[in-house]
């Protein structure tokens, strides 16, 4: 003869199953919570990084403009100063030639 399974002992199975499977069902939620958690916290380093890198590109573009201006600048003056050398040099030899050929044996 077979016995017939009662129906509260098919019921306590099925309450077991639903035990289990609400456990199951907390622990993934907690796990998410966490994931959730630790994505926000990612999420808030990137961002600072993010601002860190904006600057310091920010700052690398200006020095690199004000190193041109500077270079720039510099290079006028060192033009500036090679034509005032050209000037007082070419006075020079023009003051030394006007004497050697005053001076010179003949010239005069």
């Amino acid at each position: 003869m077979t016995q017939v399974p009662s129906p509260d002992s098919q019921l306590d199975r099925v309450e077991g199953k639903l035990d289990q499977v609400l456990d199951r069902l907390t622990r993934m939620e907690e796990r998410q919570n966490g994931q959730a958690a630790k994505l926000d916290s990612h999420e808030a380093r990137l961002v600072d990084q993010e601002t860190r890198l904006r600057d310091v590109e920010l700052k690398q573009a200006v020095a690199a403009t004000t190193n041109q201006q500077n270079n720039e600048r510099l290079s006028g003056r060192w033009g500036a100063i090679g034509a005032v050398a050209l000037v007082i040099v070419g006075g020079f030899v023009t003051f030394v030639g006007n004497w050697v050929l005053s001076h010179w044996p003949g010239s005069k």
